[in-house]
């Protein structure tokens, strides 16, 4: 099993004053979370990097049932998923259907997790192509891969939802083109607006940035947490939080900072870098730092 370096690395690069562009959304996320302390979403107890699926679970369902008691009711939650029939050359050749596959266990118990384990679990297809399925337990829904094209079924769910209304991992981009998933003019703006209304309960999500493997988490309350993973020793690099989702850009230059780092080397060390680690994941199982023990 993996080791953790728990300490948190000294870094000049990262900057807390750096201003929350929606003050006041993370203003009642970190009162509600830790006004009892009088602390700060950064001085509040960080999160471990999950070493199980079973550990992702457990921080979501705890993460969802904190936002409820805060009466936040549309939640998002994004699962750094197993992977199942990885090839050499694509993690998952199946598609988002094959996600689904990996998904869908997850999703049943968090379910289950917020509600009583012996709660029934009920699905319905709303996208076949896509995966998305709406997931019902209890007074709860959760949406699975939701896209753009199926706005208007999550407006009417979010209507009909009593309780918590979840989206787990969706599918469309925010991206700052002039079109984009949710269409131009007022249509974007009102789309855009309905999608920014669900809180983060739970992120995680593994990356690569110059050679360096990463894995980004965000769990209410709390700030985006960067862990970096070393292929080689399993061991696992934790860095200074961010207030805010960090940019590519600001990862980078976190990550560049650190002593030894992958991703501060010249393009000819980073080659042989990637050569090696290319042919030593050959040898592990896919993700094998987020399996079951």
């Amino acid at each position: 099993m993996s080791s953790y370096c728990c300490s948190l690395q000294k870094n000049t690069n990262f900057n807390p004053s750096r201003i929350c562009k929606n003050q006041q959304r993370r203003n009642r996320s970190v009162s509600c979370s830790t006004a009892s302390k009088g602390t700060s979403s950064t001085s509040s107890p960080l999160a471990q990097l999950p070493k199980s699926t079973k550990e992702q679970i457990q921080l979501a369902s705890a993460a969802i049932k904190n936002a409820l008691s805060c009466g936040i009711k549309d939640m998002e939650v994004t699962f750094n998923l197993d992977l199942i029939g990885a090839t050499d050359l694509d993690d998952w050749p199946g598609g988002i259907r094959q996600q689904y596959q990996s998904a869908s266990p997850m999703i049943e118990a968090l379910m289950k997790s917020i509600n009583d384990s012996s709660a029934k679990v009920e699905k319905k297809v709303i996208d076949d192509a896509d995966a998305v399925v709406k997931v019902s337990c209890g007074e709860d829904v959760c949406t699975t891969f939701p896209t753009a094209e199926v706005l208007k079924e999550l407006k009417q769910i979010a209507k009909e939802t009593k309780r918590a209304n979840i989206i787990a991992n969706p599918q469309w981009s925010l991206g700052g083109n002039i079109l984009n998933d949710f269409g131009f003019g007022p249509w974007r703006e009102k789309n855009e607006q309905f999608v920014k209304g669900f809180e983060i309960a739970y992120f995680l999500k593994e990356q690569r940035i110059q050679g360096e493997t990463f894995r980004l988490q965000k769990v209410y309350g709390g700030p985006w947490q960067v862990f970096v993973l070393n292929q080689q020793t399993g061991s696992i690099e934790s860095l200074e939080p961010f207030e805010e989702r960090p940019s590519y850009r600001e990862i980078e230059k976190l990550l560049q900072s650190r002593k030894g780092s992958i991703a501060a080397m010249n393009w000819v060390e980073r080659a042989q870098s990637e050569l090696t680690w290319n042919a030593e994941s050959l040898q592990r199982k896919p993700n094998n730092t987020n399996q079951e023990e």
